[in-house]
């Protein structure tokens, strides 16, 4: 009786080790596949710049503020929260120099009454890429800095598409980024362009989780970027982006 027992089980143990093996075969190509499919973050960056008249040291001895910056058409809610990281990004790489972001100058200039040529000035800004010497002066004065930085965000997409499925589940996705930012640094006292430099950054990752690449981080990099061919910037201290990637993941 056990024999026969026995005998009836075997075909179904062979069955349950060979169905084990199936599972384990498939996860095995499924970690190979993944291991090929993944590739480690991708960063690129374009920079064109040109120094007019700002000196390596012009800047940790005067100070520099940031104005309202210009976006193109569907961006106009990113200018400020641009002009916000672009101020912290300096005032990391540049520890000496004197930062007067978007919210002192604002402060500045509505508290010293300059409002309306303030807002003059930068329709005219809009209109001839000119910012208007006189008003220029006053705002820098009363900000207390020498210069004064333009921003325009000329472009920022995010996105994201299925790198690598399996049995209809989404596995990994690649995100990406891509920021344009074009920077004027203006001399208040001269009424002159100092400095102006455009980026284009891009940035890619695989992950397996919804998050995207952010405003934020695409920012950092971009302003991290520029700043690294400031006058008196060491490149090497520069970091584009965190090497551990764990701010994205």
């Amino acid at each position: 009786m056990h024999e026969l027992l026995g005998n009836k089980s075997m075909p179904e143990s062979r069955s349950i080790l060979a169905g084990n093996a199936v599972v384990l075969m498939l996860a095995l190509a499924l970690t190979i596949m993944l291991a090929a499919c993944t590739m480690g973050p991708q960063f690129s960056s374009e920079v064109e710049h040109k120094s007019l008249t700002l000196q390596p040291n012009d800047l940790e001895r005067h100070g520099i503020g940031f104005l309202t910056p210009s976006a193109a058409t569907g961006q106009e809610t990113n200018k400020q929260s641009l002009s916000l990281m672009f101020a912290d990004e300096l005032t990391v790489a540049r520890s000496e120099v004197r930062v007067a972001a978007l919210p002192e100058v604002l402060s500045a200039v509505n508290g010293n009454g300059l409002a309306q040529e303030y807002k003059q000035m930068y329709r005219d800004y809009l209109e001839t890429g000119i910012l208007e010497q006189k008003t220029l002066r006053e705002i820098g004065r009363a900000s207390g800095v020498r210069y004064l930085a333009q921003l325009s965000l000329a472009g920022f997409d995010q996105g994201g598409s299925k790198r690598f499925g399996f049995l209809g589940l989404r596995l990994v996705d690649t995100k990406t980024a891509n920021m344009r930012v074009f920077m004027q640094i203006w001399d208040s006292e001269t009424g002159e362009v100092a400095w102006e430099g455009t980026e284009e950054v891009s940035f890619a990752y695989d992950t397996s989780t919804e998050k995207p690449v952010t405003f934020k981080t695409i920012a950092e990099m971009t302003a991290r970027e520029l700043f690294a061919v400031l006058p008196g910037a060491d490149p090497e201290l520069v970091v584009a982006y965190d090497p551990d990637y764990e701010h994205l993941n």
